[in-house]
């Protein structure tokens, strides 16, 4: 899944020059905690609930309380790589820019329904999780086991540990009756953990 597949694409931003009165109602009116600023159609920073706080006075201006130059993402890169830059930044949303244009915005809360979707996407699903050696070409030779298999796979994520070895977690849907856990301990993927995830009510 793309940042695009997520994103709010309704954009409300604000100029430097906005009065945080403006911003407070405009977060008030849209239910929504952050803002892009902009400037000659370019994203100069972010402001967010917390820079108008209560301790702020409404005719102080957004370039004084709003995060300049912030981190952005591009509507074509996978919604892990979006994720991953907000968790190391810290950050609780992206503006999503094409070029120099701002096309959308992506949250904390739009990350969230894509994993809810891509979940429901393969419901119901078996989560596992292995160690191998650190070998860069594990997770497609994991994958392409499963495939053949009749399974499909997803939300792969692989981390180096120690020692030279790296743990790989994914969800995978395989056909009734199948084993993948079986299927990969015979192929040399000793599985460390495997949960298998019901159907959803009403699927």
């Amino acid at each position: 899944m793309l940042v695009r597949d997520c994103m709010t694409t309704t954009v409300q931003s604000v100029h430097p020059e906005d009065s945080v009165k403006v911003v407070r109602e405009a977060f008030r009116r849209r239910r929504m905690r952050h803002m892009p600023v902009l400037a000659v159609g370019r994203v100069i920073g972010i402001v967010s609930d917390r820079d108008v706080g209560a301790g702020v006075g409404e005719t102080t201006t957004v370039d004084a309380v709003m995060t300049p130059n912030p981190a952005t993402i591009a509507p074509g890169a996978p919604v892990e790589q979006a994720a991953a830059l907000m968790r190391a930044r810290k950050l609780g949303a992206l503006p999503v820019v094409e070029g120099e244009r701002l096309v959308g915005i992506v949250s904390e809360s739009d990350l969230l329904d894509a994993l809810t979707r891509l979940c429901a996407a393969l419901d119901p699903t078996t989560a596992i999780e292995l160690e191998c050696d650190d070998d860069p070409t594990a997770s497609g030779r994991i994958s392409a086991l499963l495939e053949r298999h009749g399974g499909r796979v997803a939300c792969l994520t692989a981390i180096r540990t120690h020692g030279g070895r790296q743990r790989i977690s994914f969800r995978t849907r395989m056909p009734p009756g199948s084993a993948p856990e079986q299927l990969l301990e015979e192929a040399g993927f000793p599985v460390t953990s495997c949960i298998i995830t019901p159907s959803a009510p009403g699927r």
